[in-house]
């Protein structure tokens, strides 16, 4: 089971985003090779990639998906995460509902892990804040609970699902090194259990590679060296917003 990012509950760092083409994926791969191991989820799959589902949350006006789109200096996104493939029927795997916060250019994550069973009904029904009677411990509680309270603020519910391919390289330095290579983009169509058919999934770009060099204070040498050689342009790339577009386009209309 993924829990990407290591076991912390909350961090903070920067992320710097970029689309590239698969040739450049491959001169990337050799870089990080070079000075940082694949992570411990990519390292014994075929590619080094592992699958990420992500149901992410949003109000009837789509408030968090505009906000991103005027790219408002403080924002955040409610989405719940399993690492299967969209073919997979979800059972009995665990959901990680997060927070994942931009405020002046640094992320802020806070995340819970939760068993299938209660993340099924949490996701599809807002309700009232946990009280511990379901076992979960203080962390996880407290930042379940926020994420609760944030979704009954803005009258959240599932939206778009978001699912992808991540190949993923991490260094145990100070700074956390994190780069990562994501492919096979599709967008979900979902609906609650009960209701007929549950997911229904359509590819969201053809051909689109998101590659992010995630860190906390600053990149190394080889890092600025990569992009460089590499030739890469940095630009603002939201899974969210291409999915969005492309399950709704009047929903993601540009904002400015």
């Amino acid at each position: 089971m993924v829990n990407e990012g290591g076991q912390s509950l909350r961090w903070q760092r920067y992320e710097a985003k970029y689309l590239i083409t698969e040739s450049q994926a491959a001169e990337i791969r050799r870089h990080c090779l070079g000075h940082l191991p694949p992570d411990p989820y990519s390292l014994h799959q075929p590619g080094y990639e592992y699958p990420i589902l992500s149901t992410y949350l949003d109000s009837p006006s789509r408030t968090l998906l505009q906000a991103t789109l005027s790219r408002q200096v403080k924002r955040y996104k409610l989405r719940v995460r399993t690492y299967r493939e969209f073919r997979e029927v979800p059972d009995d795997l665990p959901a990680f509902f997060e927070i994942k916060r931009k405020i002046h250019g640094i992320v802020h994550k806070t995340r819970a892990r939760v068993e299938s069973e209660l993340a099924g009904s949490l996701l599809w029904s807002r309700g009232s804040l946990l009280d511990g009677e379901e076992e979960i411990d203080a962390p996880t509680l407290a930042n379940m609970n926020e994420f609760l309270h944030l979704r009954e603020r803005i009258g959240a519910d599932p939206v778009v699902g978001v699912f992808y391919t991540r190949e993923a390289y991490e260094g145990d330095s100070a700074d956390r090194i994190r780069v990562t290579i994501d492919r096979d983009l599709h967008y979900g169509l979902l609906a609650p259990p009960g209701n007929g058919k549950r997911e229904m999934w359509w590819p969201a770009s053809s051909g689109v590679v998101i590659l992010e060099v995630k860190f906390t204070n600053t990149y190394p040498f080889w890092v600025a060296d990569m992009l460089r050689r590499v030739e890469v342009l940095r630009r603002g790339v939201c899974k969210y917003v291409i999915c969005s577009r492309a399950a709704s386009p009047s929903d993601a209309r540009a904002s400015g």
